[in-house]
């Protein structure tokens, strides 16, 4: 009788938390699949343009890191030819 309800007790108070956790991941898992768009990107408006600056940190390799996402510098020299 007593392993009657624990397993009642078990059922009521266990089964419902797990389900609720596999019913949000697979939430979140059919959403990212589906191409989920985020509210905070709806809002913005089609055109607009939003940049968000590279972190700029005291390590030298993450800045080089940064310095070379940003695209190539490219010198330009002004040449004259005498006639």
């Amino acid at each position: 009788m007593l392993l009657y309800y624990g397993f009642r007790l078990i059922v009521r108070t266990v089964l419902p938390f797990f389900a609720k956790r596999w019913v949000k991941k697979a939430q979140e898992n059919f959403q990212q699949q589906q191409g989920f768009v985020d509210p905070e990107e709806a809002k913005r408006h089609e055109g607009e343009v939003n940049f968000t600056p590279p972190n700029t940190d005291s390590n030298s390799k993450s800045s080089a890191k940064g310095k070379e996402d940003l695209g190539d510098y490219i010198e330009f020299e002004e040449i004259t030819e005498d006639k």
